[in-house]
This record gives C-alpha cells, structure tokens and sequence, in this order.
C-alpha cells in the first residue's frame, strides 16, 4: 500500500513558504514517512511504496538504477548511465564498499540504499552537500539545509549568523555552521550511513592525496582530469555558455569546452581597471576558437557591488556574502540566455585548486633551506613582508594555537569604531594555518561574545583539516571556493542555466593536490602548474597573464553608488533585531566609505546576511 505524501502549512519563523528552490531533494528511510513540505513533484519510491527520495529536479540531473534489493540515485553534472549504476549495485556487498567515485567521472550526491542501509554522499570538495535532522522521530536528509529547517521547525542559530559576519569569513571549522539549530551538516569528506534500526554515522570515504609529484610530471594528469571533468558537462551536446573573462581557470575550461560536440557561448565581462588586462587575455583566446559565439559585457553595462540589494530574493540556504554581486551575475546570465544553455560553465575554483597558500614554506624548511629561503626573498619583493615577522610567522606553533590568538584577539575588538583585524599586524599572516578575519566595527558586544566563545570551544577540541599548514589551508581554500559556487548556483536557478565547476571535481582535486605545494605555487609566478598543463590546451599569449585588480577597482564604485540604500537598509535590519549588529555604527561606515582598513569588503558579509534574513522573513507565512 502507498502511503500519501502529505503536506502542512508553515506556522514557524523559520519554516519555508513559496518560492522553493528549483532543484532539491530529500531522502528518507523505508518507514512511515515524516509531514514533507508542499511543491513535492518527484518521487522515487521502496519496493514498500513509501517515498524514498523526493523534493524536485530536472529531468537531466538524476540517473537513478534498481534491484529487488538496493537502489541508487546520483543526482548532479554525471556521465553514467542506468545500466552502469545496475553493474555497481550488483558488485557491492553493501553500501560501505559502494565506490562510485572510482567509476564515475563528475559532480554529484550519490543517494543509495542497499539491504535496508543508506548511504548519502555529497562531493569531497562540497559542491554538494548533505545536511541532517530529525523530524517525526526520524533522520531525514537533505541537499539543502532551509527544507530540513521547515521539516525539523527549526530556530535561527545566532551564533551561526553572527559568524557570517566575518570577513571574508571564519576558520575551520565554524565556516561550515548552518545558520539553523537542529539541522547538522555532514563534512565533505565524510557519507551519511543510516540503518534500518535508525542508527546514524558520520563515515569518511575521502582523504587528501599525497603531495608527491613534481610540477612535470603532474601537469599532464591535471590536464586529463579537467578535460574529462569538462567533457561530462558537454558530451550531451546542444548549447553550453562558458565564461570567458580573462581568467586563465575560465580560458582553460571554454577552451576545453569548445572541442566538444556542444554549441559554446562564451561570455566576457569587461571590467573598469585601467591596470587590467582581461580584455586583451579573453580577445586572445576567442581568436582561438572560430566555432564559439561570443557575448562581450562592457564595463558600462555591468552592475555594481550592492546594486538590487535591497530587491534581493533569492532562496539560498545560508547567508551568502556573494548575494551583494547578484545584478553582476545575473547579467551574463542575461545576456546568454537568448541561446537557451542547458548549462553554464564557469573556471570557479581554478585558482584554490591549482596555486597553494605560501605557507607551505614552514613545511618546506625542514626539507630544503635554502629553497625556502629563495621562496621566503621572492614572496617578501612581491608582498613587502618584513623579515623579522616572516620568520616569526614560520615557528612552530599548532593550529589550536592560532585559534586561541583569535579569541584572546575577539575580547579585545573595539565597538563601533570600524573594523578590526585581531591578527599581527603584516602581511605575513599568509605564512601561519590561516588568516584571520576581519571583526567589523558594528557588531555588538553580544555578537563578539558569541563568535569568541565558538572561536575559544573548537581551539579546545577540534583538530585541522590537515596535519600540515599548507595542507589545511589547500582543503580550506577549495571548501570556501566550493561553498561560494554552490551559492551561486543557488542565486542562478530561478533566473538561468545551472552553473558548473568542473575544477572542483573530484578527480581534478587529486590530480592538483597530489602535486608538491612548492611545485604547484611560486613567488615569481601565478598558477604556474596550471600554466604547464594547459600550453597544449589555451593560446600562448594567455599563459602570460597576471592577476588583475579590476574587481577591487569595481567594488570601490559600488557603495557611493548605493550609499543611501544601504544606510535606509540600516533603519530595520533584522541584525539589529536579533541583537548581533550596532545600526548607527554600521549607518557611519555607509557614509565614511572605503578606506585603507577594508571598510568597505567588511561592509559585504553585513548586508549579504542582512538580505538573507530579509528574504527569509518574506518567504516564511
């Protein structure tokens, strides 16, 4: 017998109404099935009848295979098909020894069950997640943490939301905090196992390779990793927009991207830098592919850094400090959209993925002094570090160490004065486990509070990502790069084609890793591993290019340009409201303006947040 998927109205603050995110999904175990929340229009069900996955998705993202004893659903950017998913599920014992990463090139949650266990896995970099909570007595589970806040009728989590407001955002590991009690997230590295007795684990399935190749030998791996990554978005052919803004991440991908059988529109964005040169890179490259449409976005016709802030809608599961550029984004999508992609390729994560943080030279000197030496002089020229504090930077000292110097530093903040960085004052903060953020001037007493003793809790009890400086910083950067795309996929699906990022595949991330930190970055270079393995691959002109400033020029128009909304935004903020935010400290910074202490990159996260309580109120009944 069926048994009926039920809906309720929301009655709670934090409950969801209309609009619903465009593609999500929930999973539950072969039991009566929990109160779910109305605009279900997928299901998957047990052999029982009763749901196993539903929620909504298009009909190209899930490829789903079933026995008469276990299931299996990939949900996401995949090259597999039934009858492969089939051989997999006969092959494995149970779902512990289910590898479908070995198999099956891509993006995507992988949702299985086998014998009564399942097992529920987003991607290692976390560009799909898996969030948990009880509701009706039982685990569900969930791509999305607002659908499991509405089945669980969760409460904002204030501690959650005052980090948020760091800039650009906390350490490890409070950066992964969902802004809901009650609703847990499951570690990247780690799979959702739930039995039929109910029994719940936290079980890892993926590790950080060994940093072991050299720069040679591992660009051509590199290469093959990301073209097969990009060969899965554009096997199924039709029309594929690409970014194409000068980047080398971006170059690499619509390059790759143009040899397939899809019909490619690359778009470029012009930025207003005087000192930039992203015109003449993405000009270059377009030269190079004849067959690939183009739409070019002068610097006139872009928006500005808080333009629609106050207009924003866009159901995101967290605050998200990128909500701030979403007139940006969506105007490529905009202007892409005539050609009706089925998909939009991107190069987010190129530059985490393939360039590590300098501070693999602690590391380093234990090995090769002097090669430490002759990288410590090349960053000091480019970075103006001074010697004394770079060498200071590189003692020995454990990741619990640099935590607790943040929340003795956090006591200290000042209120209301502009914001304040709890660090040592230079640059070659870049050498220690990780940079500390920026504490905006405008939170209160209470906020710092709440941020000093979450900071304080885990400097007592968890351990980094990685045992050493460079490796916790490399899973630190491409987690934070993930989490940004996963974001701004958010923000696109109500308006354009699902966006895409094929270096934070799997497979492209082990390739990189497994290459050695001093080979992979370089004082007197930017990505020069990325540079090896895509000279067969990019025009060589485009291997030329240097970092660009136009998005720093950008930003420093946005807020004069958007001053008034953001001190009216000021009068009613939900921050203030919740106790986390000083509206008159945060109203003068408006006026003051971008200065030389990052006023204004401070500013983002505050009104990105803000936005995402706004919205979040007007979808609640």
């Amino acid at each position: 017998m069926t048994t009926p998927i039920t809906a309720r109205r929301p009655g709670h603050d934090a409950r969801l109404a209309s609009p619903r995110p465009s593609c999500w999904f929930v999973a539950l175990s072969d039991r009566d099935p929990v109160v779910l929340p109305a605009a279900v229009r997928r299901v998957l069900r047990y052999p029982s009848g009763r749901p196993w996955l539903v929620g909504d998705w298009p009909d190209d993202a899930m490829v789903s295979a079933a026995t008469h004893r276990a299931r299996i659903a990939l949900v996401g950017r995949v090259e597999a098909n039934s009858s492969q998913l089939l051989r997999l599920l006969m092959a494995a014992r149970d779902v512990h020894s289910l590898d479908v990463a070995r198999a099956v090139a891509g993006d995507y949650h992988v949702i299985a069950e086998i014998n009564g266990q399942c097992r529920l896995q987003g991607s290692p970099t976390g560009t799909r997640r898996i969030f948990t909570a009880l509701s009706g007595g039982q685990h569900v589970a969930a791509d999305r943490a607002d659908v499991l806040a509405e089945l669980a009728g969760s409460e904002l989590d204030r501690t959650a939301l005052a980090l948020s407001l760091l800039d650009p955002f906390p350490p490890y590991p409070l950066d992964d905090l969902v802004p809901w009690e009650s609703v847990e997230t499951v570690p990247p590295d780690h799979y959702l196992f739930l039995d039929r007795d109910g029994r719940v684990e936290r079980m890892r399935w993926w590790r950080q390779p060994a940093s072991v190749r050299s720069r040679a030998e591992g660009a051509p791996i590199l290469r093959a990793a990301l073209a097969e990554a990009v060969s899965v978005r554009v096997a199924a052919g039709r029309t594929v927009s690409a970014d194409l803004s000068g980047g080398l991440a971006s170059t690499a991908v619509c390059c790759l991207a143009a040899r397939g059988p899809a019909d490619i529109v690359a778009v470029t964005r012009i930025a207003q830098d005087p000192d930039g040169n992203d015109a003449r890179w993405s000009a270059d490259a377009a030269v190079s592919l004849p067959g690939v449409a183009r739409e070019i976005l002068p610097a006139s016709e872009l928006p500005l850094v808080f333009d629609g802030i106050a207009s924003a809608d866009e159901a995101l599961d967290r605050p998200f400090v990128g909500l701030v550029d979403r007139a940006r984004m969506r105007a490529g999508l905009d202007r892409v959209a005539l050609y009706g992609p089925r998909l939009h390729l991107t190069g987010f994560g190129g530059e985490q993925v393939a360039q590590g943080a300098p501070n693999y030279l602690s590391r380093l000197a234990r090995r090769r002094p002097w090669t430490t030496l002759q990288h410590l002089r090349g960053f000091r020229a480019r970075e103006g570090w001074p010697w004394a504090a770079s060498l200071r930077m590189m003692r020995r000292r454990d990741y619990r160490d640099c935590l607790f110097d943040l929340a003795r530093a956090l006591d200290q903040a000042p209120l209301g004065g502009g914001p304040a960085r709890p660090e040592s004052p230079h640059a070659a903060a870049a050498l220690d486990w990780t940079l500390p953020p920026i504490v905006p001037g405008w939170l209160t007493r209470a906020a710092l509070r709440l941020i000093a003793e979450a900071v304080a809790d885990v400097a007592r009890r968890d351990a980094p990502l990685a045992p050493t400086r460079d490796g916790h910083a490399d899973l630190f950067a491409i987690r934070a790069a993930a989490s940004a795309f996963r974001l701004f996929d958010q923000m696109a699906s109500p308006v354009g084609p699902p966006l895409s990022a094929p270096f934070l595949d799997d497979r492209v991330v082990r390739a990189a890793l497994a290459v050695r930190a001093e080979e992979r970055a370089s004082p007197w270079e930017n990505e020069p591993l990325l540079k090896e393995a895509m000279r067969q691959v990019v025009p060589a002109n485009c291997l030329l290019q240097k970092i660009s400033g136009g998005a720093d020029a950008e930003q420093g128009r946005g807020l004069p340009a958007n001053r008034g909304v953001l001190v009216g935004l000021c009068e009613d903020s939900p921050l203030a409201d919740l106790g986390l935010i000083e509206p008159e400290a945060l109203r003068e910074a408006c006026r003051q303006g971008a200065a030389t202490d990052r006023r204004l990159q401070a500013l983002r996260p505050t009104f990105a947040a803000d936005a995402w309580l706004r919205t979040l109120a007007g979808r609640c009944g």
